[in-house]
């Protein structure tokens, strides 16, 4: 004992936290709902299935490595589901909206698999190409046991959808770390 009196963790300084992390992962479900919609309103005319994985996994990979939420990409495509539940946005079978929140959760555990030193682009990109294919993958498994037909193995068949999903899943997810790359080198410059 000193003398000193013990110092007090202010309930302010709680709340703040507290504030500022319901805010963050309000933003990350934000960030989930403007992948979506830009999957409802790019109408790109690829004829390809799994296309839209280049702007879905660019969002999640940067949020992933954006945030010091330990499940970001979780919540982001939390706010992804919610989405596509609104009538009118693109799920015609409510299955889809729980379908897109696999992407977030096994980008979230493969990412938290890894240290720091392997985060690097490439095992970052296979890491989105696995968790972007999580779709295709959970809808061949849900055709399996219900014998409901999923458009795209009818019209592309099972092999080519699933490596067309990775495919640009991985895209995507190159891109989310470049974009987060010159974020951090735009941060390091502004600070010397």
């Amino acid at each position: 004992m000193n003398g000193n009196l013990p110092q007090k963790n202010s309930y302010e300084q709680s709340l703040n936290r507290s504030t500022a992390i319901v805010l963050e992962m309000l933003l990350l479900m934000m960030a989930g709902a403007l992948a979506a919609f830009l999957h409802y309103r790019l109408r790109i005319p690829l004829n390809m299935p799994g296309h839209h994985g280049l702007e879905f996994m660019a969002i999640f990979v940067l949020i992933r490595l954006g945030s010091n939420i330990r499940y970001a990409a979780s919540v982001a495509t939390l706010g992804v589901g919610i989405f596509l539940l609104i009538p009118g946005m693109g799920a015609s079978n409510p299955l889809n909206s729980f379908g897109y929140l696999l992407p977030g959760l096994v980008l979230d555990s493969l990412y938290l698999l890894g240290s720091k030193r392997f985060q690097t682009f490439l095992l970052i990109s296979f890491i989105a190409g696995f968790a972007y294919m999580s779709i295709p993958l959970s809808r061949f498994f849900a055709t399996l046991i219900t014998a409901y037909p999923y458009p795209a193995f009818i019209k592309f068949g099972t092999a080519y959808t699933i490596l067309s999903f990775f495919f640009f899943g991985m895209l995507g997810g190159l891109l989310g770390y470049g974009m987060n790359s010159i974020k951090t080198s735009f941060r390091k410059s502004n600070d010397e």
